[in-house]
């Protein structure tokens, strides 16, 4: 059945000159419509990162300790949501482990650099406390003390 379409057309392609004028405008059409949707939904998926700006949260006590039952570490603390009016649905971190020797920032060795998804829903002026898994994907050696920094990338809200 397929088949016999795809001659059907090929074939109408060929003998006629108004149907070559239609199947042009239709594709042509179709191309539009294609990339009208797809401009909507980057439109759509950006406007939700740009409701709450990343300075319009607060981390507060956080604090990354080796987990207990595996190599990963866990990530503990709290988001203050200081929008007026969106709700919080989650933020993205940049999280760096860095090898500092005696808790120098100058003398130190980045041994991880990762995104870290935090899936969390807070309402306008409201705060949750929150907890993650981190675990560094590799299996280097800490030879002196591990220093944490992290940073928010963007938030994502409705």
């Amino acid at each position: 059945m397929k088949l016999f379409l795809g001659i059907l057309l090929f074939v109408l392609i060929i003998v006629s000159a108004r149907f070559r004028k239609f199947a042009a405008v239709a594709v042509l059409v179709g191309i539009t419509v294609v990339l009208l949707v797809w401009q909507y939904q980057e439109y759509a998926r950006d406007s939700v990162k740009s409701k709450i700006l990343p300075v319009e949260l607060v981390l507060q006590h956080i604090s990354i300790k080796p987990s207990t039952n595996s190599d990963d570490y866990e990530m503990t603390g709290r988001v203050i949501n200081n929008s007026e009016r969106y709700t919080l649905n989650g933020l993205l971190l940049n999280v760096i482990a860095k090898d500092c020797r005696d808790n120098e920032p100058i003398d130190c060795l980045v041994v991880s650099e990762q995104k870290e998804n935090v899936y969390i829903t807070i309402p306008p002026r409201q705060a949750r406390d929150f907890r993650k898994n981190i675990y560094l994907y590799s299996h280097q050696t800490i030879k002196d003390n591990l220093v944490w920094d992290y940073s928010i990338q963007y938030v994502t809200a409705e």
